[in-house]
């Protein structure tokens, strides 16, 4: 189908190279089985088509969901290039977030991974003395996402008297439209000086320095994941951050702040797992200062 084939062109020059090839898989399997055989098919397409793909489906909740998203990614493209009305869209898209809270409720939770520091330390060394080190050092010590590093520049930088070096996102920047203050910070005090350090310089030059775009930084990244073994994404960076914060024992509500979740809890249920080695830390730290 050319619609299919155009969206590929696309998603190729603005996605990675895995996120390409799962988009359009699922968007095919989605095709193959009702059966569409031209784009015709697709651009007559109908919100109860798609409720009744959902319901006759043997998938799991997660491969499902799965497509609903890449179908909704498509649906956008033909919206933007005039292939199908805003109302037709708008139709689609209420059906797909209906299936999609539908299914969430019976989806088993998927905890994010935080990167070990042996996994961080071999990426940064595939990386050192490229402006990747430091693009992903940015990511790493400080969890801001990928939309809010796009409108990041040097203004957004400030350095306190203490030392800390930390960065304002204004509300338009953030995925919530609400502005927050986030601290560069290291696995350990002596690391977040030194990288506070590093900073400070880098951001003296932030052009050169951090700027890419999306699309070149998420292809660059996927084939250093498959390269190096270990899977890993930009917002992997952004997961180890917010984890290191809850392993140093900064407060929930501190946590939920510094990474700008909308809802206490999202930070309680995706990050606050219960580990019975942190819960023997946390006793021996009390008996201690007892």
């Amino acid at each position: 189908m050319e619609l299919l084939e155009t969206w590929h062109r696309s998603l190729r020059k603005t996605k990675s190279d895995r996120t390409t090839e799962s988009y359009l898989r699922h968007v095919r399997s989605f095709v193959r089985d009702l059966e569409l055989e031209r784009d015709e098919d697709i651009l007559n397409l109908s919100a109860g088509q798609i409720f009744r793909y959902v319901d006759n489906s043997e998938l799991s909740p997660s491969s499902l969901l799965a497509n609903l998203s890449a179908l909704k990614h498509f649906f956008k493209f033909l919206l933007r290039r005039d292939y199908i009305p805003r109302e037709k869209f708008t139709d689609l898209e209420q059906a797909i977030e209906e299936l999609r809270e539908e299914l969430n409720s019976k989806k088993t939770p998927r905890y994010p991974r935080a990167l070990s520091k042996e996994e961080v330390d071999r990426i940064l060394e595939a990386v050192k003395g490229k402006r990747y080190e430091k693009i992903y050092s940015l990511f790493l010590h400080s969890g801001i996402r990928l939309g809010e590093f796009e409108k990041l520049g040097r203004k957004n930088f400030y350095l306190d008297k203490s030392g800390i070096l930390w960065i304002k996102l204004e509300p338009h920047m953030t995925k919530r439209n609400k502005g927050r203050l986030a601290p560069v910070l290291g696995f350990s005090k002596e690391d977040t000086y030194r990288i506070t350090e590093r900073m400070v310089r880098w951001i003296e030059d932030y052009e050169s320095n951090f700027k890419a775009r999306r699309g070149v930084l998420q292809v660059y990244t996927d084939r250093l994941s498959k390269r190096l073994g270990i899977s890993f994404s930009v917002h992997s960076f952004r997961h180890t951050y917010i984890t290191n914060l809850v392993n140093s024992g900064f407060p929930v509500e501190v946590v939920k702040e510094f990474a700008g979740h909308s809802n206490i809890k999202t930070t309680i249920e995706t990050y606050y797992k219960f580990s019975q080695r942190r819960a023997e830390e946390l006793v021996r730290g009390f008996l201690q200062g007892s």
